[in-house]
């Protein structure tokens, strides 16, 4: 029987520390060790999966039935294995930027923001797993939180692993469906996806657009400058890219994530035929037509006189998971069978 919310509250706020919770942190990714996934265990038995450093993560009762996802990548992966949240952060948010790829079922209730979750909402719902990214959960209320529900923190945005951006997903992926029970779903979710990228590539293929130059990349202003937040070697973006037989068009340094800035001059290295693909948004302004347009080192790239920029991924959360990235991959296979 679960504890009661009264009781738990209790526990809650004899433990607290006296701090501040962090501000909302809006990473994309997380810089997890490659890991192995435990053995499964039969349904209704003790489960143990691992966390993104190693660490077991057991749930005593069997399959989780109420989850709390405090991250987007979270959330759609488990929604997409047929999962109805019971919590999920920054409903709203999820909604603009993931919710065209894979719409949340059943009403989850809001429980903060990406970072800053609500203890006190979080255990109002009684769940029995809380998942999210490195980041997700500040050290001021770890303590709390894990008297609320086991937390299992996992996510497939890496770099400086030995496995790709994609193998890192499957992962993913597969430990998520054990934790409900949910393995043969985990299996088809992800090579659904995989089926979906061979057939994208053959079709890039087909129409000799296989090895043309591609990035991916956000634009967004910051003190009064345009920054383009490219994602290259080791992003999920670029993973996909990776497979559909494009090559980089940007092939610098990558911190984390496989993220890199650059402003609107770094993108005269390019090559001249080059395609750039930027996230676009309805719930927000187009960077291109609003912040770009008219500016002379912008109109003047190869780029963007041959009309090889496009905004893509209108509500699909590209640091998400297997449904998300395969629309990526159908947009990008449009555009470049489209000439």
């Amino acid at each position: 029987m679960r504890r009661s919310t009264m009781q738990l509250r209790r526990k809650l706020m004899a433990g607290a520390a006296a701090a501040v919770i962090a501000t909302a942190l809006t990473g994309c990714g997380t810089t997890e060790a490659a890991v192995e996934p435990a053995n499964e265990a039969p349904a209704g038995q003790a489960i143990t999966v691992l966390d993104y450093q190693g660490q077991e993560v057991t749930l005593e009762n069997g399959p989780a039935k109420r989850v709390v996802a405090l991250e987007w990548e979270q959330a759609e992966i488990f929604t997409s294995l047929g999962i109805d949240l019971v919590g999920v952060a920054d409903v709203a948010g999820y909604t603009s930027w993931a919710g065209n790829s894979v719409p949340l079922s059943g009403k989850p209730a809001d429980v903060g923001t990406r970072g800053e979750p609500s203890v006190e909402a979080i255990a109002e719902l009684e769940p029995d797993l809380i998942v999210g990214s490195a980041s997700s959960v500040p050290d001021a209320v770890r303590g709390q939180l894990d008297r609320v529900a086991p937390i299992l923190l996992l996510g497939a945005s890496a770099t400086g692993t030995d496995d790709g951006p994609l193998e890192r997903m499957k992962y993913v992926v597969d430990t998520f469906a054990k934790t409900v029970d949910r393995a043969d779903e985990g299996k088809k979710l992800f090579g659904d996806f995989s089926d979906k990228l061979d057939a994208n590539a053959r079709r890039i293929a087909k129409a000799g657009a296989a090895g043309t130059p591609a990035t991916f990349t956000s634009i967004y202003e910051s003190g009064g400058s345009i920054v383009f937040r490219l994602e290259g070697e080791g992003s999920l973006t670029q993973g996909v890219l990776d497979r559909l037989g494009l090559q980089a068009a940007y092939t610098g340094k990558v911190e984390e994530y496989g993220l890199a800035s650059s402003d609107i001059e770094g993108l005269t290295e390019f090559p001249d035929d080059a395609w750039l693909f930027y996230w676009a948004n309805a719930d927000s302004d187009d960077p291109v037509a609003t912040q770009l347009k008219g500016n002379g080192v912008w109109d003047g790239l190869p780029m963007v006189q041959a009309d090889r920029v496009r905004g893509v991924a209108d509500g699909v959360w590209l640091y998400g998971g297997p449904v998300s990235l395969g629309l990526f991959s159908d947009e990008i296979a449009n555009v470049m069978t489209a000439r």
